[in-house]
């Protein structure tokens, strides 16, 4: 979507992330948002809404998303469309991947200090 910003060709890009019924978006908060890239994630949102599913993963509270997003009230308005009609699955623990490493004996528990 940057490239397409710097190209002029931004509506042209947002229309193939509307297009699909469900839209899979991961890892949501792995690496910062700058302020480009948080306002063209909420053009996406903005446009799916009420329009098209959305699946979301994300490693952060919906609290830190200020902080991801670089901007509270952008994340407000974007965590408002996403959580409009809703349904949210909170995993906690292990990774499936970690706990595998664990279980083998590959890899030990990680420290909490």
């Amino acid at each position: 979507m940057r490239k397409a910003y710097t190209e002029n060709r931004l509506d042209k890009r947002l229309r193939i992330y509307i297009r699909p019924k469900l839209l899979i978006i991961d890892e949501i908060g792995y690496l910062p948002f700058d302020s480009l890239a948080a306002n063209l994630f909420f053009q996406v949102v903005s446009a799916r809404y009420e329009r098209g599913s959305i699946l979301l993963t994300s490693n952060k509270s919906f609290g830190e998303w200020g902080e991801l997003m670089g901007d509270p009230i952008l994340a407000t308005a974007i965590l408002d469309r996403l959580l409009h009609h809703s349904h949210i699955v909170n995993i906690r623990g292990n990774s499936y991947r970690l706990r595998e490493k664990m279980r083998t004996g590959a890899y030990g528990s990680p420290s909490t200090t």
